[in-house]
């Protein structure tokens, strides 16, 4: 579960704009992915789309 978390919330990263992502900037995102379950996970991803104006 932790693999299709790490993939939503990085589309959520692509989808802001935010495609190169430093060695930090991983590692915060595979603790997020490890820590929220799948529904906080989409949420989260929804939420960095709308910010950038792409639903």
């Amino acid at each position: 579960m932790t693999d299709r978390r790490l993939q939503v919330r990085l589309a959520g990263l692509d989808r802001a704009g935010l495609y190169d992502l430093g060695p930090q900037d991983q590692e915060a995102v595979r603790v997020l992915a490890d820590r929220l379950d799948e529904a906080t996970a989409r949420r989260v991803a929804h939420w960095l789309a709308a910010a950038s104006g792409r639903p």
